[in-house]
């Protein structure tokens, strides 16, 4: 009988990223309240035994979007990781481990990326944070690797942070730089869009 194929790092990476983001608890594996997952844990359970310490190592180092952060836990004496944002998990609260924002200087440019197909359903009812304990937001509309939205988006949404503060929504930016907010009952509805356009050519879009 031949070996396993070895899982390549881009599918490894897809299963960190849902293991830490959503599937902890599922997987029986503890996640801390800031979103942080013990290493060893991980290593320990039989469908994540590949994960040693350098794979993990690598897959941080390789992400352009930056997606996690690994760290020495001196206090626990343990290596931890967890996902900067994306979580799904009633467990981890943001806030543990994001900055608050409290004036609109601190985001000069808000904006979500999101698709025709969606479009219709967010004029009627806004942004939803789907699944996800938030929305997210890029800080930039520039390039294609972008942290807070996909590469292949087709409508830039932009988010009116001063009136979004003003009307004292939360509104964090987590450790890699991706601006996040809960909305009201998990929307944020078209009257905190500044303007919405199409990513290719640039068009305003009514809403």
């Amino acid at each position: 009988m031949s070996p396993p194929k070895q899982q390549s790092t881009v599918q490894l990476g897809k299963k960190l990223s849902w293991l830490l983001r959503h599937g902890a608890v599922e997987e029986g594996i503890a996640i801390q309240a800031d979103g942080y997952v013990s290493v060893s844990e991980i290593q320990s359970h039989p469908r994540y035994a590949p994960f040693s310490l350098q794979k993990l190592q690598e897959i941080v180092a390789g992400d352009a979007k930056q997606r996690y952060t690994l760290r020495w836990n001196e206090e626990r004496k343990c290596h931890e990781i967890r996902a900067n944002q994306g979580h799904s998990l009633a467990s981890v609260q943001g806030e543990a481990c994001l900055e608050r924002i409290l004036d609109a200087e601190q985001v000069p440019l808000a904006v979500h990326g999101t698709y025709y197909r969606c479009w219709d359903a967010i004029k009627s009812k806004g942004l939803c944070r789907m699944q996800r304990n938030y929305v997210h937001f890029a800080v930039s509309d520039v390039g294609q690797t972008l942290s807070g939205f996909r590469s292949d988006s087709q409508v830039l949404v932009y988010l009116d942070v001063a009136k979004v503060l003003a009307d004292h929504l939360p509104l964090f930016r987590s450790s890699n730089n991706v601006i996040l907010c809960p909305g009201v009952d998990g929307f944020i509805d078209k009257t905190y869009f500044s303007r919405a356009v199409d990513r290719r050519t640039g068009k305003e879009l009514t809403y």
